[in-house]
């Protein structure tokens, strides 16, 4: 069953901490884009407590909500398609009405393990659409993505020595003195995730019209890249119109007026900028990374050589 129009209901898929929330906020600033974060597919749910909140918030995807109806209301599995149907067809009505805009692009960072049913469903409700995937270097992902983790950790959270040493260091923005800043079990859960995006992008190529752009390029050529993506998107690429995305998508706009390399580690908007996985990776982390998705590191140019560990400390 085909929901919305090919023509205007697209995605921007990449993994956790790869720049999305930096991307939407350009497109937002299009006169003809909105870009919103559904979560309608990865059969997923979890309870997470954010710093600051006592209550824990529900993360939970719509196919695995439509699972939860169908149980209790006794209703068939066959249904699930219809049901999925409706209230997808329903929000897209809703984000067109609320926005007036004519362009709705859906921002997806799979969950672990969900990258393969996102790909499916999007197959599956939007086989047309076109998919802009960003890619980040997944060395600076699991950097950017252990900082977030600390802005949802509390001291009482069950944490081991390590973890709590290093985030009352975090806390008190001191400077991390042990041998290793991340451990193994996170570089093993940010690397998998962040090759499980791209697995699926290079099996999604043969299936939708993508575009890949990296981080990478975005920052360093950030109106270039915006002209890329619109001409994609067959949407106005006017000067004006790029110059305010640009401006709306700047780093001192949307970290509060911090240049990039000003560092708030507490902030979502953490340091906006490329690199900065060297000033925390050991030779053994990377050796670790390398042995999970450094094929992916060759793949993407982000090392030319499969034995670049061998220079760290």
């Amino acid at each position: 069953m085909i929901l919305g129009d090919k023509k205007r209901d697209y995605f921007l898929i990449a993994a956790p901490r790869s720049g999305t929330t930096w991307m939407s906020k350009m497109l937002n600033a299009h006169p003809e884009i909105f870009c919103g974060e559904r979560r309608l597919f990865g059969d997923y749910a979890d309870l997470v407590i954010d710093e600051g909140i006592e209550d824990s918030r529900l993360r939970v995807t719509l196919d695995k909500y439509v699972d939860s109806l169908l149980l209790h209301h006794g209703l068939p599995r066959s249904k699930k398609d219809d049901l999925m149907h409706s209230f997808i067809q329903s929000l897209l009505k809703e984000e067109r009405k609320f926005s007036k805009k004519s362009i709705l692009v859906d921002k997806i960072t799979p969950y672990l393990d969900t990258s393969n049913v996102v790909i499916k469903s999007i197959g599956r409700y939007f086989p047309e659409s076109k998919i802009i995937y960003l890619v980040r270097d997944g060395r600076d992902v699991l950097t950017s993505g252990v900082f977030h983790w600390f802005n949802k950790q509390k001291k009482d959270e069950g944490l081991n020595d390590f973890e709590k040493k290093r985030l009352e260091s975090f806390h008190t923005n001191g400077s991390y003195k042990a041998e290793r800043f991340f451990q193994d079990k996170e570089i093993i859960q940010w690397a998998t995730e962040w090759k499980q995006v791209l697995e699926t992008m290079e099996e999604d190529g043969k299936n939708h019209k993508i575009k890949i752009i990296t981080y990478e390029e975005l920052l360093a050529d950030t109106k270039k890249i915006l002209k890329e993506c619109f001409k994609f998107y067959k949407v106005s690429r006017k000067a004006e119109i790029i110059n305010n995305c640009y401006k709306a998508g700047s780093f001192k706009a949307m970290s509060g007026g911090r240049n990039p390399g000003e560092a708030d580690p507490k902030a979502h908007v953490r340091k906006g900028m490329e690199g900065d996985w060297k000033n925390y990776f050991t030779r053994k982390d990377g050796e670790l990374f390398h042995e999970l998705a450094g094929d992916w590191l060759l793949k993407f140019n982000y090392e030319s050589d499969d034995k670049w560990y061998k220079k760290l400390r």
